[in-house]
């Protein structure tokens, strides 16, 4: 099974060279493409994980395949939960005009 961790987004060590001279908006909507990537691939793995847990009801299966299933399906969670919290403080930063 593909771990939780591997969804979170990678940071670049080396600025990328297109941001060289880039304005603040142009660099403000790179991040929130990185940002919004991150959530698809969150979503995406909420639903790969609930597909599984479904074939997993549908057949005998182990309890411990079971548990290790719904102890990635909370890791997931957590981790969307903390998205949302960032997404949030963003938006106290940035408000809308």
């Amino acid at each position: 099974m593909k771990s939780a961790r591997r969804t979170r987004p990678t940071q670049r060590s080396q600025p990328d060279p297109r941001h060289r001279g880039a304005g603040l908006e142009e660099r403000v909507n790179d991040a929130l493409t990185d940002l919004s990537a991150y959530a698809l691939r969150l979503d995406i793995e909420c639903h790969r994980l609930d597909a599984r847990f479904d074939e997993l009801t549908q057949r005998e299966s182990s309890a411990a395949e079971r548990k290790a299933l719904v102890r990635e399906r909370a890791e997931i969670a957590e981790e969307i939960c903390a998205f949302r919290g960032i997404i949030a403080a963003l938006h106290e930063q940035f408000p809308q005009q």
